[in-house]
């Protein structure tokens, strides 16, 4: 209630508080109180999600008139409405919708978070405090601006973990419902995870798929196209429609797409990806006797390579890539539990010191990428002072750039 900032760098220090991960929820709360739009966030999807509060409280829509609204606008997962709309009736102000937003993806990113942490044995080693790092910003809390489909990672990441390591088959409830509460684009995480509950183990075909996928640098769009057309509900296939345009698929593979970032904006995922995929093949080819006496982290490399062989056929396509991030992020919970739980041979360790500078220019340009919604209430002001810059507050990157 006072400095929530502080608060939550003394509870990362102190992670192994059982409040810990209640703090980092309540402080994304917070942040998403103190949410700024920078000068370069104005065309991301947050602008849409608050115009349309405002739109919905003008309208004044009943129950069934909402409903219609949410048929006319051909979306397949109901939570960007639905909450919309609630948070119209009392209000006009879009920022509470990102209150709501903050409350609901804290949550799933907290808990996501410590389920790797709680697992964490001994005094943590130099590298894995890097990893740690890596991990909370792989899909960071200023993700908000893009609530639908990274709120759906988390929560596709909150139902995959218990079943990984505990077999707890309740738990993928949340994977199964992700695709029709949060983003329809869902719908393709459930091909590998059906495949793995139809499979089960085969981390040998597992990682040979795995890295097949990188020498795949694109598959028939037109053919996929058809199997969309052919076997897919129709609200899905028109939904999904913009992201299967040939043409635009074609530019991508060819370059044509022009990007006008800077070149640390262009290659600090690659540099966090490529690490992860190192570290992954040489733990499996020099630590194959370790991982086998421990099931859980087995279960959890098999899934691993799996996901990453669709994710990188997903790659070549307009947008998804986005789910890389979700491989990487079970891929890092994985590296974590296994070099900070494990005794490391010489290979793994001159690999992890090679790949330090290269996970550390991901965090830097990652934590830069926060600077677009932080805002300087979010370090220095707390619950009250929010209350009185809700909705006004100024980007810090836009402060820097000022000066």
């Amino acid at each position: 209630m006072i400095w929530p900032c502080a608060t939550l760098f003394y509870y990362l220090k102190n992670f192994r508080k059982p409040v810990a991960k209640n703090v980092m929820w309540l402080f994304t709360i917070f942040f998403a109180a103190t949410f700024a739009i920078g000068v370069e966030s104005e065309g991301s999807d947050v602008v849409s999600y608050i115009t349309e509060v405002s739109l919905l409280h003008n309208l004044n829509l009943n129950v069934k008139e909402a409903f219609l609204y949410y048929m006319n606008s051909k979306e397949i997962d109901v939570s960007r409405t639905f909450l919309a709309y609630v948070v119209s009736l009392t209000t006009d102000n879009g920022f509470y919708l990102i209150v709501i937003y903050g409350i609901i993806f804290g949550f799933f990113f907290s808990r996501n978070i410590w389920y790797v942490l709680e697992r964490l044995e001994r005094k943590i080693k130099f590298f894995t405090l890097i990893l740690i790092v890596t991990l909370f910003l792989v899909i960071p809390i200023w993700n908000l601006n893009g609530f639908r489909f990274w709120t759906a990672a988390h929560v596709f990441i909150y139902g995959l973990l218990p079943f990984i390591f505990e077999r707890k088959r309740k738990s993928l409830i949340w994977c199964f419902i992700t695709p029709f509460i949060f983003h329809y684009s869902f719908l393709f995480a459930l091909i590998p995870l059906s495949a793995y509950l139809i499979f089960g183990n085969r981390v040998k075909i597992y990682f040979i798929l795995f890295l097949i996928s990188f020498f795949i640098s694109e598959f028939d769009i037109s053919q996929f196209n058809t199997l969309i057309e052919q076997y897919v509900p129709e609200s899905i296939a028109e939904r999904s429609e913009s992201y299967r345009i040939e043409d635009k698929v074609e530019a991508l593979r060819e370059g044509e797409i022009k990007s006008d970032k800077v070149w640390y904006a262009k290659y600090y995922g690659k540099a966090l990806r490529w690490s992860i995929v190192a570290l992954l093949i040489l733990i499996y080819w020099g630590s194959r006797k370790t991982i086998k006496e421990n099931q859980e982290l087995l279960r959890l490399l098999s899934f691993i390579f799996l996901f990453f062989f669709f994710a990188n056929l997903l790659a070549t396509i307009p947008s998804g890539g986005r789910f890389l991030a979700i491989g990487n992020f079970i891929g890092l919970a994985f590296l974590l539990l296994h070099l900070q739980n494990n005794i490391i041979n010489k290979d793994i360790q001159t690999l992890s010191k090679i790949a330090m500078p290269f996970l550390l220019f991901f965090a830097v340009v990652s934590l830069r990428t926060g600077l677009y919604s932080f805002s300087v209430m979010t370090l220095i002001g707390n619950p009250i002072t929010a209350i009185f810059t809700l909705g006004e507050n100024i980007a810090l990157n836009d402060i820097i750039k000022g000066f």
